[in-house]
C-alpha cells in the first residue's frame, strides 16, 4: 500500500502500461466529462503484463540474492467516480487476472478446439494477435508485434507453408489447412491447423495482409509455455538447414509481394466497371443541359442612370 503500481510492472511492458492509459483511457474520460455522461464507470480497455512476484523472506535476511520473478496477468483498466467529503475524485480500478499455460502434459491433444487470430503484413511483419493466444503460444502480445511472423513457423514446414500462401494470394482465401507447427516461447513448438484470408487493396490491387485463424491440435513437449528457452534442449539446426528455411521465407514474401491473384483480377474488373458506371453517368449529365429557354435569367430592374455614372467614376479613380 502506498507504493507506486508501475514499480512492480516488468521494465519491458511500462511504456505499454503507460500508453494504454494514456492514449486509451484517458481520451475516453475526457469525452465523458465533456459529455456529461452520467455512468458511474467508463467504457473498460484491456492488455497483457508482466507484475513482479513478491521475494518472501522464507529463511534468512538475503532478499537482493532472491531472483526477481514475473508472472504474466490480463489488466483491465475502468475509471470509477468515488464520493466522498472532499467531493467527486475520478479513480483507477485495475481488475487483475492471472494468466497460467493452458497445457498441463508434453504434447497434449485438446480434445476442445481453441483458436486464436494473428494478422500480418505482405512483408510479414506481425501487426496483431489476440490476447487468448497469451496462454497457448505465451508471449505477450507487445513481445511479437512488429516481428517476423515467419519466425515461428517450424522451419521443415515452410515447404508446405510456401504452396499455403501461393493459394491464399491466387485465390483470396484457404480453408483449414494440414496441420503444421508454430514457436511458443518456450522454444517448443505447438502444432495447430489454420483458416487463412487475404486482403487485397482495391485502389492499388496489392496484397495488404494476411488474417490466420490458427486452431490448436497439440500442445508443445514442454507444456510451461511462459518458461524461457533452454539453450541445451532447444532444437538444433545446421547452418544448410537455416539457409534453406530463409530461402522459403524469402520466396513467401516474394509470393505476397508479386504474385498476380485472382481477388485482384477481380477488383480490377469491378473498378473497371465502376469507372465506366461513372463514365455514363457523367455522359448523361452533359445531354441533359438544359435548353435555352430554360436558363435562369438575371432581372435588372432600371435605376437611375447617375448611380452608373458615379461607380465609373469611382472605379475609374481606383
Amino acid at each position: 500500500i502506498g507504493r507506486s503500481f508501475i514499480d512492480f510492472i516488468h521494465p519491458r511492458d511500462r511504456n505499454t502500461f503507460a500508453s494504454q492509459i494514456t492514449s486509451g483511457l484517458i481520451p475516453k474520460i475526457v469525452n465523458q466529462a465533456q459529455e456529461k455522461a452520467q455512468a458511474s464507470e467508463s467504457q473498460g480497455s484491456t492488455m497483457v503484463c508482466r507484475i513482479r512476484r513478491y521475494r518472501g523472506l522464507s529463511s534468512g535476511f538475503g532478499v537482493e540474492d532472491t531472483p526477481v520473478s514475473f508472472m504474466p496477468f490480463l489488466l483491465k483498466f475502468t475509471f470509477k467516480n468515488i464520493s466522498d467529503e472532499e467531493g467527486t475524485t475520478i479513480y483507477l480500478v485495475i481488475h487483475i487476472t492471472p494468466f497460467f499455460s493452458a497445457f498441463k502434459t508434453p504434447n497434449e491433444v485438446l480434445t476442445k478446439a481453441v483458436s486464436f487470430i494473428m494478422r500480418h503484413s505482405a512483408n510479414g511483419n506481425l501487426e496483431y494477435i489476440d490476447p487468448e493466444s497469451v496462454p497457448y503460444l505465451g508471449y505477450l502480445p507487445q513481445d511479437i508485434i512488429n516481428r517476423d511472423a515467419l519466425m515461428l513457423y517450424y522451419p521443415g514446414d515452410l515447404a508446405y507453408l510456401q504452396e499455403v500462401y501461393e493459394s491464399i494470394v491466387k485465390e483470396g482465401s484457404m480453408p483449414r489447412c494440414k496441420t503444421y507447427r508454430m514457436l511458443t516461447h518456450n522454444g517448443h513448438y505447438m502444432k495447430v491447423e489454420t483458416e487463412w484470408s487475404a486482403f487485397i487493396n482495391p485502389w492499388s490491387r496489392k496484397l495488404e495482409f494476411v488474417t490466420g485463424k490458427h486452431y490448436i491440435i497439440e500442445g508443445p513437449e514442454n507444456p510451461d509455455v511462459f518458461q524461457y528457452p533452454d539453450p541445451e534442449k532447444a532444437l538444433k539446426h545446421t547452418d544448410e538447414e537455416k539457409n534453406k528455411a530463409q530461402m522459403y521465407r524469402d520466396d513467401i514474401i516474394r509470393i505476397m509481394s508479386e504474385v498476380l491473384t485472382k481477388p485482384a483480377e477481380i477488383v480490377k474488373q469491378q473498378m473497371t466497371k465502376r469507372c465506366q458506371d461513372l463514365a455514363l453517368f457523367m455522359e448523361s449529365l452533359m445531354e441533359e443541359q438544359p435548353k435555352v429557354e430554360d436558363e435562369l435569367r438575371l432581372e435588372i430592374q432600371d435605376t437611375d442612370p447617375s448611380f452608373y455614372e458615379r461607380d465609373s467614376v469611382m472605379l475609374g479613380g481606383i
